[in-house]
């Protein structure tokens, strides 16, 4: 008897936990859009020699601290009377240097990349959505953030705007090619920019990963 009757419970309870489950899946799903596919993003600016030359000093390092128009080395070149003269590099941003890959000493061309800055102060997150999820997705909506490298803190955004193109546009080398005849049909991406409301005193870097959660109603 209590075998029979504790059976139907079972069933019961079970039924209850596939209902509760598929319940908060329909709520998550209308309420929410979630990814792990985000990173936090922000603009690298290239340093670069304007004209050809010799390095002959470099006075910044990876980490320091830069002004815009700070002078952050000198190249040795001639003038078009044949004369030695020097040129600056200077910063284009106030920002921190992530990259310095110049070496006293080296010829230089122009253009050459010499050292990177970007500004920390202003970075946001990219986020790549399922196309499919574009009709729910507005400028202005608020973001739940989490980045991996600070897992348990959270962060909150919003979003900026949303790219007018697909991430694979962006891509060196194409997924399709229609040309061939072996089209197949593949899910687009499209990034979506977010805006930090604050970095919550954490380091935050370019290239991090990140989750993010926008809230759709």
């Amino acid at each position: 008897m209590r075998r029979l009757i504790l059976v139907p419970v079972l069933v019961f309870v079970a039924l209850l936990a596939i209902a509760g489950a598929a319940g908060y899946w329909v709520y998550n799903s209308y309420y929410f859009y979630s990814t792990d596919d985000a990173q936090i993003n922000g603009q690298i600016l290239n340093i670069s020699s304007p004209q050809a030359g010799q390095l002959v000093d470099m006075s910044v390092k990876q980490g320091d601290k830069v002004t815009s128009g700070e002078t952050i080395g000198t190249i040795s070149t001639l003038s078009q009377t044949g004369q030695k003269v020097t040129v600056n590099l200077t910063s284009p941003i106030d920002g921190t240097i992530v990259q310095e890959s110049g070496v006293v000493g080296q010829s230089v061309t122009p253009g050459a990349s010499l050292a990177q800055v970007v500004d920390l102060s202003k970075l946001n997150v990219v986020a790549y959505v399922d196309e499919g999820q574009l009709n729910n997705i507005k400028n202005g909506q608020d973001v739940d953030i989490t980045v991996d490298a600070y897992n348990g803190d959270s962060f909150t955004g919003h979003i900026d705007h949303i790219v007018q193109a697909t991430a694979g546009q962006f891509s060196l080398l194409p997924s399709t090619d229609v040309s061939s005849g072996n089209f197949t049909k593949v899910g687009q991406r499209v990034p979506v920019v977010v805006t930090l409301d604050t970095d919550g005193g954490h380091n935050l870097v370019p290239g991090l990963s990140a989750e993010v959660k926008i809230h759709l109603h």
